[in-house]
């Protein structure tokens, strides 16, 4: 004989799932009483003693307003707070601390508010927050990462950017240029943005060279948008196509073949991750070094990377490259040799 559920338990599970509906209904114009009546098989007066609930007991603030659906008015209800996506509480635990990994990056000056949205309400109206452990898992975590000296200047200067590649529009940038440590000025078309390693750069057409250019985001000391001047996003350009075979940000245009070796300290590291969309993995020694090979461009970038790696990489070509990183090992030499 099966036992049916207690009246409250069967009550407080269709409360959930009315939020639920409500929920996934909110960015479409909310939902009636009529289809909450249908969905749940239950009188239009038990319907507005659940919203009641909803509202009064469990603090779930719900929107009340008028919609003409099918030529007749119709009472709607949605989530005072927008819409939340429906999570589990694994998938909201990950999203909470991939917020936490942009703390201190040019993403930050929003980064606390988001965070107390979310806690205040995906955890606080479908999670008990003592299964998510939130405090305690923001308390062990420990994150490893370079921060802005300036986050809250630099994420206003990014928001800046985004507007004007949402609304096609000209910014006029201050512009501080590493190699001659100048300060300039340029009317740039924003074609895109590129994150490497939580730092944000800008992807334009910068007018003063008549040419596509690619500037740090925290290197611009200001943005002054033109938002009178649009410009014709080009049909022909792919952001992602203009960076297919660049080591990291510059796009220089000249591809070419990249064969490393790296030792048996080592090896286990580079093939277990991909560095490069180009990246195969040529050959397996007898000694447990691996010959690794990529089809790149903006090669300067590559060679900070190779340094990285100390005497456990070795350039076997181009033979070009091999003389660059001879010449930098030997620069690098000197000066700890004048030191002494």
């Amino acid at each position: 004989m099966s036992v049916r559920p207690k009246k409250d338990a069967t009550r407080g599970l269709r409360l959930n799932m009315m939020i639920d509906l409500i929920n996934k209904k909110t960015p479409y114009g909310g939902v009636t009483v009529k289809e909450l009546m249908d969905k749940f098989e239950v009188s239009e007066r038990q319907i507005h003693r659940d919203l009641n609930t909803i509202v009064n007991e469990m603090r779930v603030p719900l929107i009340k307003h008028e919609r003409v659906i099918e030529g007749s008015k119709r009472t709607c209800y949605c989530l005072e707070v927008g819409y939340l996506p429906s999570l589990s509480p694994e998938k909201a635990t990950v999203l909470f601390l991939s917020l936490l990994q942009q703390k201190g990056s040019a993403l930050t000056g929003h980064l606390n508010e988001l965070k107390d949205a979310l806690v205040s309400t995906l955890f606080k109206y479908h999670y008990d927050p003592k299964e998510l452990a939130v405090e305690k898992l923001q308390n062990r975590i420990h994150l490893v990462e370079e921060t802005l000296v300036e986050p809250e200047r630099v994420g206003e200067m990014f928001s800046k950017l985004v507007q004007a590649l949402k609304d096609c529009h000209r910014v006029k940038i201050r512009y501080f240029v590493t190699h001659s440590q100048r300060e300039t000025e340029r009317v740039v078309e924003p074609y895109g943005l590129i994150c490497k390693r939580q730092n944000w750069y800008l992807v334009g057409k910068c007018l003063t060279r008549n040419a596509i250019r690619v500037f740090r985001v925290d290197q611009i000391r200001d943005v002054f948008p033109y938002t009178s001047e649009k410009y014709q996003y080009p049909a022909d350009f792919n952001l992602k196509k203009y960076m297919a075979h660049s080591w990291g940000v510059i796009n220089d245009g000249e591809v070419c073949r990249v064969r490393l070796k790296f030792n048996h300290r080592v090896a286990h590291r580079v093939k277990n991750l991909i560095y490069h969309p180009s990246q195969v993995l040529e050959e397996e020694l007898p000694d447990g070094s691996i010959i690794v090979s990529f089809m790149v461009c903006g090669i300067k970038e590559m060679k900070t990377w190779i340094v990285q790696w100390g005497d456990n990489v070795e350039v076997l070509e181009p033979g070009w490259l091999r003389e660059d990183m001879c010449k930098l090992a030997k620069g690098i030499w000197q000066v700890y040799r004048d030191a002494n």
